[in-house]
């Protein structure tokens, strides 16, 4: 009924398009509508009596409009092409390329932007004497906040030879490219189930998939009613194949026996992502009786926010994030900057406090800008992507060990570095206080704090703007603490004086930079294994046999130049590690340190949702700990609140089953439930009490107290 009601309604706003569409328009290859170019087109230039050949339907779409694929989703016409042939003559059905998913306030469409080519099959009559006439009438519904139905009369005629004469190169290479875009037929066998609910679950059994490369998995449903498409997908991976829980449509008839679709994925390469369409068959299997997928919607503890709530939340959570475990090393490189600002004047200080607060900024803005465009581009992103990335660990790991020697005395930035920086350095410490900022962004994005979550589940579903606008206020709460000491006088009064001691607290500061170092070398080994103890190490010494030779000498002797080279060489091998790197490792390890996926892990089970929605729906008690090797307030969490020795007693005795999400790695899953839950990164800890229907979402800052509180629940129960 709300699909009937929805096109009802597009109708009778686009009725006016209709009175304005000519009545007789001359038949032509070309049509030019306000919103949309169609060509007809063939792939031959000569056709052969009896011999099929194609032809296309080419759309060109104005930008951020819309075409419809053959089951249009919640609303909208797929487009249709009426023909008329000669006699004997034949033309087959449409056959569709891959569509993509528009979420339009809520509302799931299918359907194609920027281009579409739908391509028909025609047969002409064996006994074809003279030029073949094709006319066809096709019309479209086209969307964008309103949808507009549009048509066209085409004609194409083409002449009749003994053999085949091919289209020119540039029409050949058009049909090339709309076949690939054309699902091919699905290399594994499918079959889905129906639970006691009435809700199927679909099952592509690709054995041997690597889930780590597989992402943007969704089943597009051939036909409308079985299943409904307003309903998120969630697709679990693992290397028996592909599960989808779905959920049953508005039909009321009974389940098909064969359920057919596009099923859509993203899988990594080494020639990087492809995008990937195949057509599913599905048998339905009487004896498969899946679990109902447990519903995540309305969990206690979920915030809905609008836009000025999330901007107030991005703010909080940024100041908070000052006090995060995972923004602890940067505190450090804080320390230090404070401490220069003690022997400034007021200016140079105001100037140093809006260098840090700027260089927040303007690295908060480039992230937005990367995540704006990598959703525009594959999807879905979340908060702390790049630490998924052991190429990325590993330069970070770098990064830590060369602040570090830096602060220890064994060279200055720019001093002696082959002349590079030497316009930074003249500018003197507002370029330090900059980067400062910047590298406290960069720590900073593997974690979340409270409000913050929140805030960019929110910033990271929204358009643009809003996306932008959240994250800068996140970053104006991170600087602001700093920014106001460097402008508030009074608390500049309560710095101590400079001394000595400056020059001692800096190379006392280098000490937490080496021990991050160190913890993102353990990252690294979490994703790589235990190669990338050696990779980092190696690196790590080519960088500073690097820095040794740079400091050796100055001048521009044959020795110098000799020295630059070498230096430069070292340096461009510790980068050429990152070609060693292998971001699919046999086994991801927990961040608790667990190993061997499938199996248990120091009391923990292994996440998956299947498993989530069995012990669900069996009525026991479930705690889900989202977490990564990288997070260290997840980290800190496990250790203070999760994994001590009352912690471990009470989830014994209250007989909860513990699950793991290691998102340490790329997991197209955990993704899946954190998009859910409308959260963009961990921590994230889920509670099930006995029965019931919802889970309770805890604080990202865990402590004993309150996990032991949340337990004692269940044993009072039990009384």
């Amino acid at each position: 009924m709300a699909r009937v009601l929805a096109l009802f309604l597009t109708l009778i706003l686009a009725g006016p398009a209709f009175a304005q569409a000519p009545a007789s328009a001359p038949a032509s290859t070309v049509v030019q509508t306000d919103n949309v170019r169609a060509e007809l087109v063939a792939d031959v230039a000569a056709v052969k009596p009896g011999e099929p050949f194609w032809v296309g339907l080419r759309q060109t779409i104005r930008p951020k409009w819309h075409t419809y694929w053959k089951n249009p989703g919640e609303s909208g016409l797929p487009t249709e092409i009426s023909w008329t042939l000669p006699p004997g003559a034949k033309a087959d059905p449409i056959v569709w390329p891959a569509p993509t998913l528009f979420d339009i306030g809520g509302v799931t469409n299918y359907g194609f932007k920027d281009e579409a080519m739908l391509l028909v099959r025609i047969t002409p009559p064996a006994g074809l004497a003279g030029p073949l006439k094709l006319a066809a009438e096709a019309n479209w519904l086209v969307c964008e906040d309103v949808c507009i139905p549009e048509e066209g009369k085409f004609e194409l005629v083409l002449p009749s030879a003994a053999a085949v004469t091919p289209a020119p190169p540039a029409t050949r290479a058009l049909f090339d490219k709309a076949r690939r875009a054309v699902p091919t037929e699905s290399p594994w066998p499918a079959r889905y189930g129906v639970s006691k609910a009435g809700d199927p679950t679909l099952v592509v059994e690709a054995k041997g998939l690597k889930p780590e490369t597989i992402s943007n998995v969704y089943f597009f449903p051939a036909e409308w009613g079985p299943v409904a498409t307003m309903a998120k997908q969630s697709a679990a991976i693992d290397a028996t194949g592909i599960r989808i829980p779905l959920k049953r449509g508005d039909a009321k008839a009974t389940m098909p026996a064969t359920l057919m679709g596009t099923l859509v994925l993203t899988e990594k390469t080494a020639d990087g992502s492809v995008k990937q369409a195949f057509d599913v068959s599905a048998k339905l299997d009487p004896a498969f009786v899946p679990t109902a997928s447990t519903s995540l919607a309305g969990a206690t503890g979920a915030e809905n926010l609008s836009l000025v709530q999330a901007l107030l939340f991005a703010l909080l959570g940024g100041l908070i994030l000052n006090l995060m475990p995972c923004v602890f090393p940067v505190l450090a490189m804080k320390a230090a900057a404070f401490a220069r600002l003690a022997g400034h004047g007021r200016a140079e200080m105001r100037r140093d406090g809006l260098a840090y607060t700027a260089g927040v900024l303007v690295s908060f803005a480039a992230m937005a800008a990367i995540v704006i465009a990598i959703r525009a581009s594959a999807g879905d992103v979340s908060w702390g992507f790049q630490f998924q990335s052991p190429v990325f660990s590993l330069l970070i790991a770098y990064l830590f060990f060369v602040v570090g020697l830096n602060l220890s005395g064994v060279f200055e930035v720019g001093n002696r570095l082959a002349g590079v920086g030497q316009g930074l350095v003249s500018r003197g410490g507002t370029t330090g206080a900059f980067f400062t900022g910047v590298l406290a962004v960069i720590v900073a994005t593997p974690c979340t704090a409270p409000f913050m979550a929140a805030a960019l589940g929110f910033a990271l579903s929204q358009p643009a703007p809003a996306t932008v606008a959240v994250l800068l206020a996140m970053g104006l709460g991170l600087a602001l603490p700093y920014l106001a000491l460097s402008l508030t006088p009074a608390l500049q009064r309560l710095m101590p004086r400079p001394g000595p001691w400056m020059d001692r607290l800096r190379q006392f500061l280098a000490f937490p930079m080496y021990a991050s170092a160190v913890w993102m070398i353990w990252v690294l080994t979490q994703q790589t294994g235990a190669d990338g103890v050696l990779y980092a190490l190696g690196g790590m010494t080519l960088i500073a046999f690097a820095i040794w030779l740079l400091r050796l000498g100055s001048g521009a002797t044959a020795g110098t130049w000799l020295r630059r080279g070498l230096a430069a060489v070292a340096v461009l091998l510790a980068f050429g590690v990152t070609l060693k790197l292998d971001d699919s490792p046999a086994t991801a390890a927990s961040a608790s340190g667990g190993q061997n996926a499938g199996v248990n892990f120091d009391g923990w089970e292994r996440f998956s949702r299947a498993r989530m929605d069995e012990a669900v729906a069996a009525g026991k008690p479930v705690f889900v700990d989202f977490t990564a090797a990288w997070c260290i307030t997840c980290l800190v969490n496990e250790r203070v609140a999760l994994e001590t020795p009352a912690a471990r007693k009470a989830f014994e005795q209250a007989g909860v089953v513990k699950l793991k999400g290691d998102w340490t790695n790329r997991d197209a899953e955990i993704t899946a439930v954190l998009k859910e839950l409308g959260r963009a990164g961990v921590p994230l800890y889920l509670f099930w009490a006995p029965g019931a229907d919802k889970p309770r979402i805890l604080p990202q800052v865990l402590t004993e107290s309150l996990v032991l509180s949340e337990l004692s629940s269940i044993q009072q129960a039990k009384r």
